[in-house]
């Protein structure tokens, strides 16, 4: 790469050297007062100026090229590594703020700067953004099984991926800006007030520059009246004109970052794209004289140059404008669906969960994905079936905590229609719910009990018995009140959702709880080495035998009389 930056630098150097000689030689010529056919010399540097330009622009644009796959390759051996922390991604408060203050994203850590979402997001446009976000977070349902197979479909080509994600990629800092991709559903009305400009303005553009050209040669009159006319005229359409000039760019925008991507993708339909991509490509280089206003204003006032252009794109859209949408919603879908597909490309270790109807849930091997493959513990997931009870007990930072969690994210990838962190899931229809992190709000006046409160009467609300299962993550619930009444409020809140179909994960240190009828019961503990306490973060079936809380308070210096 650093040799290619130097060639390019130096190809920069002979192109300064290749536009200086062009004056140089043109002075030389006119003071040796040489005659009209010497200037002929001037088309040798003046050649050389625009092979080197040429030149210059297409290894610049390999050169970019060069460095978005560096760039991507590196980027993807890193989140393949699990390594987020040489990952550029989004701080918390960059989110939008549905999304942070989702309950999904609080309990499960999706939005934090090396989050769930900044492991997983490839997404290269807005929209394809906003939709993943969408059915991560469950605001949007669409049929997980479809999706899987969509997934599945673009996994089929293995490098697909790979390729796209290259071909769409931003260039320099704005790698990690989302593309906006304009939506063409504005009927083109620029000419239904103008009929007979239309008729007439192509006969006025091509008759100004000509008796302008003869007047200064012959001093005919009326070439002012042309141009104070051509003038007006631009006046009476200008500000709508400029609004087309800004549709026309978003579209070149577009096709700048997104042509290539479309063609990989469409294998069948590259030349239909190419003549899609064409007049808009030709357009978007025309606009670029509205950089500057006088270029722009002399150019109508000469030959209504907006009107030729306008004109063309008005044909333009009546020809290519479903075939622009159509292609814009079929990059949506497949951007939107890429974090999965590469999420199962980097680890094809990880499987695709099988859909039931019967309402049951399993797993082999569960794992959370953002703990690093040497440091990641798995873990089994017994058999549950509407109704059912898992409850899980164990000592402080023995792992509850982070199975429930790793349950939980494999569930959520599962219904976006990427794989799962294990080696197998059987999986119903589902709803999720979470209460794993409340939060109280000194502003709203909330304390840290009646937070989880309302959002347990909410979570008891939406679970209703339908098609669909509620599958509940409960952590240490109602932590905020004392013992005696919290074992009665939790029992009735456990009953209530068994009543309506839910399967529910509970942790908690209270074993009474573990008293509950047909409860399903597991736990976590610490194991003892060489007088140290460790932990495997292995299930086991039963409840808790151990506790470990005075040990660690005394372990960091907080004084416990007694023995522990």
């Amino acid at each position: 790469m650093p040799k290619k930056k130097s060639q390019l630098r130096r190809l920069s150097l002979y192109r300064l050297a290749s536009f200086t000689s062009v004056f140089v030689l043109y002075f030389s010529l006119y003071l040796s007062r040489v005659s009209l056919t010497g200037y002929l010399w001037l088309l040798l540097p003046i050649l050389v100026f625009a092979v080197l330009v040429s030149l210059y622009q297409k290894r610049k644009k390999n050169l970019e090229k060069l460095e978005n796959t560096e760039f991507l390759i590196s980027r993807e051996l890193f989140r393949q590594e699990g390594d987020l922390k040489k990952i550029k991604t989004r701080e918390t408060w960059e989110y939008p703020e549905w999304v942070k203050n989702h309950p999904l994203s609080i309990d499960l850590d999706l939005t934090t700067k090396h989050g769930l979402i900044a492991y997983l997001d490839t997404t290269v446009s807005q929209e394809a953004w906003d939709l993943f976000l969408n059915r991560l977070l469950r605001t949007k349902q669409e049929n997980p099984k479809i999706l899987q197979n969509e997934v599945l479909s673009i996994l089929k080509n293995r490098t697909l991926g790979y390729h796209l994600l290259r071909k769409s990629m931003r260039s320099g800092d704005d790698r990690d800006l989302k593309t906006e991709i304009y939506e063409s559903k504005t009927e083109f009305r620029f000419w239904e007030k103008r009929k007979f400009l239309k008729l007439i303005y192509r006969l006025l553009g091509i008759f100004t520059p000509l008796w302008l050209l003869v007047s200064t040669v012959f001093n005919f009159p009326l070439a002012a009246s042309l141009l104070f006319l051509n003038i007006l005229i631009f006046i009476t359409y200008r500000k709508e004109s400029l609004k087309h000039w800004n549709q026309i760019r978003k579209l070149k925008n577009n096709l700048d970052h997104l042509e290539s991507a479309w063609k990989r993708l469409h294998p069948g339909r590259r030349k239909e794209i190419f003549s899609l991509a064409k007049p808009i490509h030709s357009l978007g280089d025309s606009s670029e004289f509205l950089v500057s206003p006088i270029p722009h204003f002399f150019l109508n006032a000469i030959c209504l140059w907006d009107l030729w252009k306008l004109d063309t794109y008005g044909h333009w859209l009546k020809q290519w404008e479903s075939v622009w949408n159509e292609l814009r919603d079929s990059w949506i879908r497949t951007d939107s669906l890429l974090p999965l597909a590469h999420f199962s490309f980097l680890h094809p270790e990880f499987a695709f969960p099988k859909w039931n109807e019967t309402g049951e849930i399993s797993a082999n091997d569960l794992g959370h994905p953002l703990i690093k493959e040497s440091a990641r513990v798995t873990n089994p997931l017994a058999n549950l079936q509407r109704g059912d009870l898992f409850i899980i007990t164990g000592s402080n930072m023995s792992g509850k905590t982070t199975y429930l969690r790793a349950i939980a994210v494999s569930i959520l990838l599962a219904g976006s229609g990427g794989p799962i962190v294990g080696s197998s899931m059987n999986l119903p229809e589902f709803k999720i719910h979470t209460l794993i992190r409340s939060q109280d709000s000194l502003e709203d006046g909330v304390s840290f009990f009646y937070s989880e409160v309302r959002r347990l009467s909410q979570i008891i609300r939406e679970s209703d018995s339908d098609s669909a299962v509620s599958i509940l993550f409960l952590d240490e619930i109602l932590k905020g009140t004392n013992s005696k009444e919290r074992q009665i409020a939790t029992r009735e809140i456990l009953e209530a959702l068994r009543d309506k179909g839910a399967i529910v994960f509970l942790t908690t240190h209270d074993l009474q709880l573990a008293e509950i009828p047909n409860a399903k019961l597991f736990h976590f503990t610490e194991l003892e080495k060489d007088g140290e306490m460790i932990f495997d973060y292995k299930i086991r079936e039963g409840i808790s035998k151990t506790t470990n809380a005075l040990r660690i308070l005394k372990k960091e210096g907080i004084p416990i009389r007694g023995e522990v």
